[in-house]
């Protein structure tokens, strides 16, 4: 892929595409970034924060009117899960 900056996946993804575009950015496998996030202390946030603020790839829909914007959803998903993983780590 020709981008100039880091884009969410639109074919490699699971959950958001964030792992799978940071693996087409940084042109590495995803399942490494995959691997990284699952190690990382903070990593369920960190994902959320980078779901959120992390713009989708939107090469594959050209100029059709029929693609999906759903930012304020992924928005919100990644507000939510925020409070719940801040919820559970303060009843510690």
């Amino acid at each position: 892929m020709n981008r100039n900056r880091l884009m969410k996946s639109n074919t490699d993804y699971i959950f958001l595409g964030v792992c799978g575009g940071i693996a087409e950015g940084l042109l590495i496998p995803s399942f490494i970034v995959r691997l990284v996030f699952i190690f990382l202390p903070v990593s369920i946030v960190l994902y959320l924060i980078l779901g959120a603020l992390m713009g989708k790839d939107e090469s594959l829909y050209g100029n059709f009117r029929y693609k999906k914007n759903n930012t304020f959803k992924t928005v919100i998903l990644a507000l939510v899960l925020s409070a719940i993983v801040v919820i559970f780590f303060n009843s510690l």
